[in-house]
């Protein structure tokens, strides 16, 4: 059990944290409370006292709602087309004035425009 929690517990907040760097932060913070608050706790809740798993079944509970956070994150990041964000990250900087003077080479690196 120790070693399913630190495995989930690792991936859990990579997903968590692409999702929040994409700006998607009011919907991270629904699937935090969703698998949490709504499906984790209940279930360790019931796991723990109503089928008298104690300890463990408040810990498996919780560790589900870790898990199904994981799915959800993974879904929302694999469902994404990454080139159209990076589009639209592009147009913000552009918008608000950021890296007028910077142009991407061919090789990658970074140039002052003439």
């Amino acid at each position: 059990m120790l070693a399913l929690c630190i495995v989930i517990n690792n991936i859990q907040p990579v997903f968590s944290g692409v999702a929040i760097g994409a700006g998607w932060q009011v919907s991270v913070a629904y699937v935090n409370i969703a698998c949490y608050y709504i499906f984790g706790i209940p279930l360790g809740l019931f796991f723990g006292f109503f089928l008298d798993f104690g300890v463990l079944g408040i810990w498996s509970g919780m560790l589900s709602g870790t898990v199904l956070q994981t799915l959800v994150l993974f879904y929302m990041v694999y469902r994404t087309h990454w080139n159209n964000e990076a589009s639209l990250a592009e147009e913000r900087i552009s918008k608000w004035g950021g890296l007028k003077d910077l142009k991407m080479s061919d090789n990658g690196e970074n140039h002052q425009a003439n």
